[in-house]
């Protein structure tokens, strides 16, 4: 009997400690026992990986030149001929220099911005490390993909050290419940293209841009009935929706509430805000259509003003220089007697590390892509702003290429006044996000009253997020 209650109790004791192990999760919030690191009580008295405040702290680096580790980057950016080229000279910049130093070697694998792949061999169980995450998607990521926050991966002083010089407005992007789950990279903001031909064709100064949406109008009106152009082309879906929450903002509304749980459109901000932009196309001096349509129509000189992403610069700089046009822009307009708010669209580096040797791996390609070099690659040849404005007064990284396009430093002037677009959460996140812009066509392209519209959006969409 004594002999039975010793093995008892050694048994229960094994359980103790067996369940005071913390597991990793997979993608369901599961939990999967297969992967198990120590507690924190355990890191705290056998490696030291964590002080006692809980912080992140490295004693020992575990990255080894003669055996290096891969680190799996997924990107959707990679994967297109517009800005793979780019891509291509982060990853041979690192794999030649920091990463054959340090051990460290990036691959990518090639996705689409929705995250499509990265999800698939998530759910797979295949190893995923970096992933660029649109800003939009980060709350479905979170949820879905099991991912790491950055405080609880990498140690807290690195980080200061690592992201210092980028605004603390940029930083926070990519925040969710307190927590840093992605840091921004590929970032562009609303921008007014200008064709200055267009404008002075009507009479117009094409040197004094409109500062406000009721002035574009009325310029808009001008220019139709002096040219025959268009005024405006602006898309009224703007793929997410991300610069209709830019102009909403500007007008003091919002979108989302910051927890990502709450709409917060239906108010007479809103509601003026859509009147306005709505006049454009009511009254035929600005027209919409998807992106690419958008884009289409102002390369090939139908409209005198464009609002889109910064992203799409050079590639309307080169259609201009072809056609002889002469371009110029500014930071998008904002509403009479308010100045714009932007907010941002592109990615930012989402991570998942399986362990402490495959963060140290891990963080070593953030470090770099993150860089002032990284940054100089990703202005100059990928087309997304930098995220160190002091960039562009450097004469070793960007003074060159901003005073040749003076459009860019413009809206880099504007990184410290950004704002958090809506991240969309829940499990039907997709769907919420999808009905949003849903709401935006039924307002934008209808002469319906457009309180009541939404009022609907508000109740649907609230109930989807519930």
């Amino acid at each position: 009997m004594n002999r039975l209650r010793s093995v008892t109790l050694s048994i229960f004791m094994s359980l103790l400690l067996f369940t005071g192990c913390q597991t990793i999760k997979t993608d369901k919030g599961q939990e999967n026992n297969s992967q198990q690191v120590t507690s924190q009580e355990n890191q705290n008295s056998n490696d030291g990986n964590n002080n006692s405040n809980g912080e992140v702290k490295w004693d020992k680096n575990l990255l080894d030149p003669q055996d290096p580790v891969t680190v799996k980057f997924y990107s959707y950016s990679a994967a297109n001929p517009a800005y793979g080229t780019g891509f291509e000279t982060l990853k041979n910049n690192f794999n030649e220099g920091i990463g054959k130093e340090k051990g460290v070697k990036v691959e990518y694998v090639m996705d689409d911005n929705n995250g499509t792949k990265v999800k698939a061999d998530v759910k797979a169980g295949q190893e995923v490390d970096i992933i660029q995450g649109s800003f939009s998607n980060l709350g479905v990521y979170k949820e879905d993909l099991g991912l790491n926050s950055y405080e609880e991966t990498f140690p807290k002083e690195e980080m200061e050290k690592a992201f210092k010089g980028i605004p603390e407005k940029v930083l926070k992007l990519g925040v969710l419940d307190d927590k840093t789950y992605s840091i921004p990279f590929t970032i562009s903001t609303p921008m007014m293209y200008v064709n200055k031909d267009i404008v002075k064709k009507a009479g117009l100064d094409p040197e004094k841009p409109p500062k406000s949406f009721e002035e574009m109008y009325e310029m808009s009106k001008t220019i139709k009935e002096k040219t025959g152009k268009y005024g405006l082309a602006f898309s009224e879906t703007n793929s997410s929706g991300w610069i209709t929450a830019s102009v909403l903002k500007s007008n003091g509304a919002d979108v989302l509430s910051e927890d990502g749980k709450t709409v917060l459109f239906n108010s007479p901000e809103s509601e003026e805000a859509f009147s306005i932009w709505r006049k454009f196309y009511a009254d035929k001096v600005g027209l919409g259509g998807s992106d690419a349509e958008v884009v289409q129509a102002f390369q090939t000189g139908e409209a005198a003003f464009m609002i889109n992403s910064t992203s799409v610069y050079e590639s309307i700089k080169a259609s201009f220089e072809k056609a002889n046009m002469n371009l110029d822009g500014f930071p998008m307009p904002g509403f009479k007697g308010k100045d714009s708010i932007p907010t941002n669209s592109g990615a930012g580096l989402v991570i998942k590390a399986k362990d402490e040797k495959k963060a140290q791996a891990i963080w070593e390609v953030i470090k770099y892509y993150t860089s002032d070099e990284g940054f100089n690659t990703v202005t100059s040849e990928i087309g997304y702003l930098p995220l160190r404005p002091e960039l562009a007064n450097d004469e070793k990284y960007l003074k060159d290429y901003v005073e040749k396009n003076p459009m860019i430093k413009r809206n880099i002037e504007r990184l410290g006044d950004i704002e958090k677009g809506p991240i969309w959460t829940g499990n039907r996140a997709a769907e919420a996000k999808q009905a949003y812009i849903d709401m935006q066509t039924k307002i934008l392209t209808s002469q319906e009253d457009i309180n009541p519209i939404l009022e609907q959006y508000e109740k649907l969409i609230n109930d989807m997020l519930k």
